[in-house]
């Protein structure tokens, strides 16, 4: 009888161990976004006066430096990802990138090599995207904007001379 309980015991035991660890076993953890706030962002990039299409706009977090990124359509609208899965921005004061050459993991590349600091070869590659965006809007961008639940479309109506600042 004692070893019928014992082996009972142990069975009761291991059976509960399997259960805990089997419970652990539920698949990805789900992210809780509902605490941050985020404001869906959507808007325009036009480059004297035309749309501007497959650009990344990035939206640069002044006090983090977290970025949500966009790729714009063929009328160069956008909507700004906070992560892979999913769409907003939190609000505050954002410095804005724009550029058709940046590669972003997920946005508009699968290959590893998205956002990377390689040194670039003398020869240059032929299926490169060409940059038309001016350099006053993709490195030390200028143009800056504060998203909150009532502000959230910006429309960028860049000039090649690099002279605009905000959104309409």
């Amino acid at each position: 009888m004692r070893g019928t309980v014992r082996c009972l015991c142990t069975f009761l035991i291991a059976s509960g161990l399997l259960s805990l660890l089997l419970a652990g076993c539920g698949g990805a953890p789900q992210a809780d976004y509902s605490s941050l706030g985020l404001v869906d962002v959507t808007g325009t990039v036009k480059l004297d006066g035309e749309p501007v299409n497959d650009a990344v706009v990035a939206f640069e977090d002044l006090e983090t430096g977290g970025e949500a990124y966009g790729l714009t359509d063929d009328s160069g609208y956008f909507r700004l990802k906070f992560d892979s899965v999913e769409y907003g921005v939190i609000p505050g004061k954002k410095r804005i990138s724009i550029s058709t050459a940046r590669k972003v993991l997920g946005l508009n590349t699968e290959s590893e090599d998205g956002e990377s600091d390689e040194e670039e070869s003398e020869e240059p590659d032929p299926e490169a995207p060409i940059e038309v965006i001016p350099e006053a809007y993709r490195v030390d961008s200028a143009l800056q904007v504060t998203v909150s639940s009532s502000t959230s479309e910006f429309n960028f109506n860049l000039a090649a001379d690099g002279s605009t600042t905000g959104a309409e």
